[in-house]
């Protein structure tokens, strides 16, 4: 449940290279893609746009006019990948797996969330991973709506419950995930799958999943991305000495992480943001751990992901953060976050005055018993 509750996930992707898009209605093509679109009972003429996420912004690539509901955008792809038929104006995004082959997108007016999608093998596979794993979807946004309504009704073991209960669903779905990438490690999806769900695994999991790919995969977007993250996270595990930077407090004084580590005996990397709403609720535990044990030699260094320097002063003021804040404004190209793997916040890491990293991830409680049994 902490992973859907308590995380504010952050999907990395590269851009690869999308040549000869074009805007006709030209119906094949033969060295690339062509995606015929068709949509009955749409007969304004209505923008369509093929695009995808990079970086968490969205990148537009090509777009048509459907008229009549029709229309085709053509392309060339080094291989498949995932993008998105978006259409404005009904707030409607379409994930599609797009290959160089004769695609169809066929839906009506009341049905453009469910398109039928022909012509890639690639959104074959893709269709058929989540045909068979539409029960744990099913599973976890009742139980999101149960832990929703007994917040609500501040009905604190119906919380707990629900906390509980999607805890063991979503262990099954990774791990059921895991199984499936095994056992197709040469699909392209495979890749895909493990970095949308890479805030899910373990060190361990990824690293394993990323080495059983098959060569033929080398080249493979996700896979090289996979390769990078693992490198990184094996830099911050815990055992490994930190990795020192340097970003601006709020009055715009630079701030290493060292000149902190080096005063104190416990050091709370603290990855946040003022628009984090589960940041937001875990801050309260985090003040109570300062105040409770910065006598003893705690402290917490706040590292935000905000973009505007006054929400992030206030958040600040609000929340009673009384220790040293730093950022860069860079949202989630913070280049403290890219040094620690950071794909979903609430993160932190807790360092000794060694400057060995020990502890990742301690939420609520957890916090205060770690610290509890280091400063006795």
């Amino acid at each position: 449940m902490r992973k859907l509750f308590f995380s504010i996930g952050i999907f990395t992707l590269a851009v690869m290279f999308l040549a000869s898009c074009s805007n006709s209605n030209q119906k094949k093509n033969a060295n690339g893609f062509s995606v015929a679109i068709d949509i009955n009972g749409l007969t304004p003429e209505t923008n369509i746009v093929l695009q995808k996420r990079v970086n968490g912004d969205w990148v537009k690539l090509d777009s048509t006019t459907l008229k009549d509901g029709k229309g085709t955008i053509t392309g060339e792809v080094k291989g498949p990948e995932l993008y998105y038929l978006t259409i404005p104006k009904f707030n409607v995004y379409i994930p599609m797996w797009v290959e160089n082959s004769d695609i169809t997108v066929t839906a009506g007016i009341n049905s453009l969330r469910n398109p039928v999608i022909k012509g890639s093998k690639a959104q074959d596979s893709y269709q058929a991973y989540m045909d068979s794993t539409k029960h744990f979807r099913d599973s976890e946004m009742q139980l999101e709506q149960d832990y929703t309504r007994a917040r609500i009704a501040k009905q604190d073991n119906e919380m707990k419950k629900a906390e509980s209960d999607y805890d063991h669903i979503e262990n099954q779905r990774i791990n059921y995930m895991v199984g499936y990438v095994m056992r197709h490690n040469s699909s392209v999806i495979s890749p895909y799958l493990v970095m949308r769900n890479s805030f899910a695994l373990s060190l361990g999991q990824m690293d394993s999943v990323t080495n059983s790919f098959d060569t033929t995969l080398a080249n493979n977007e996700y896979v090289v991305l996979l390769k990078s993250r693992v490198a990184v996270l094996k830099r911050v595990a815990p055992g490994q000495h930190f990795t020192d930077f340097t970003l601006d407090d709020t009055t715009g004084k630079p701030v290493s992480l060292a000149s902190v580590v080096k005063d104190h005996k416990y050091t709370l990397v603290d990855f946040w943001a003022s628009w984090c709403g589960p940041c937001r609720a875990e801050n309260p535990n985090v003040v109570a751990a300062y105040k409770k044990f910065h006598k003893k030699g705690f402290t917490v260094f706040g590292v935000s992901f905000d973009r505007d320097h006054d929400s992030w002063v206030r958040a600040i003021k609000t929340d009673g953060l009384d220790w040293t804040q730093v950022s860069d404004l860079k949202f989630w190209q913070s280049a403290a976050g890219k040094l620690y793997g950071v794909e979903s916040i609430p993160h932190n890491v807790l360092i000794n005055e060694q400057g060995t990293i020990i502890a990742q991830d301690l939420r609520g409680q957890a916090l205060q018993d770690k610290l509890k049994t280091l400063l006795k």
